[in-house]
């Protein structure tokens, strides 16, 4: 029966969209969005977020369904425009946590580019890849 059933499934979202990252994004939105009224207090405030939640779904459901790939793609790709450099900032954050005891992350004075050395080195001179100014940093 399950069989069946996924075959049914594969067979109905054959040339649709599909769940792409903007529909996991907007997915979460939604969640995050319908919690709110309950620490929020007000009457206005609630119905509004309702709506919106609301609103998250239908479009959600309609980029799923849909059969326009390329409207749909153009949408997505105006999403990583925008996605993209807000999660290479918290990949960076992350890798900077995790290796904060073996290396010292900073950036350079000239072109702002993120650097990082080892710890424990005391003052070295450094060197940009990006813009070639030299400096000095206590690791």
């Amino acid at each position: 029966f399950i069989y069946k059933l996924r075959c049914a499934m594969a067979r109905f979202m054959y040339g649709r969209n599909g769940a792409d990252q903007l529909c996991w994004a907007l997915f979460i939105a939604e969640l995050v969005l319908s919690l709110l009224p309950a620490l929020v207090p007000g009457q206005a405030f609630a119905a509004f977020i309702h709506y919106t939640t609301l609103f998250l779904c239908v479009y959600l459901l309609f980029r799923m369904f849909s059969r326009n790939i390329p409207a749909r793609q153009k949408e997505y790709y105006s999403f990583l425009k925008v996605w993209t450099p807000v999660q290479k900032w918290f990949r960076i954050k992350k890798t900077a946590f995790r290796e904060r005891k073996q290396y010292k992350y900073f950036r350079c004075p000239g072109c702002r580019q993120q650097l990082r050395a080892p710890r424990g080195r005391g003052k070295i001179l450094v060197t940009c890849q990006r813009c070639h100014k030299q400096f000095k940093q206590k690791t």
